[in-house]
């Protein structure tokens, strides 16, 4: 990160498995207000889960993520801070 801004979305040492498919391993990541980040990827290589996971409709199983100063914990533990990120939080999909 080049900037001195605070980050929007900062992911740290996070990881997902689909049972015994490790998806997203050790994934550090982060994103400033007015940042444009693109993710680009082979089909199956985590990109729309590594995007569900930030905005909330995914999972983690360890590491951290903090979306706009709320934080998302590891199994879904985070009630609060995820009502507030998904109403503030909206994906389009690709065949939208």
């Amino acid at each position: 990160m080049t900037s001195t801004q605070t980050p929007i979305v900062r992911m740290q040492k996070l990881h997902k498995h689909f049972g015994s498919l490790h998806v997203l391993k050790d994934i550090d990541l982060e994103i400033v207000p007015g940042e444009v980040v693109v993710v680009i990827g082979a089909s199956g290589s985590g990109k729309s889960t590594l995007i569900r996971c930030i905005n909330g409709l995914e999972e983690f199983q360890s590491g951290s993520l903090d979306v706009d100063g709320n934080t998302l914990l590891p199994n879904g533990k985070s009630s609060q801070a995820l009502q507030t990120i998904r109403t503030e939080v909206g994906m389009v999909f690709q065949q939208f």
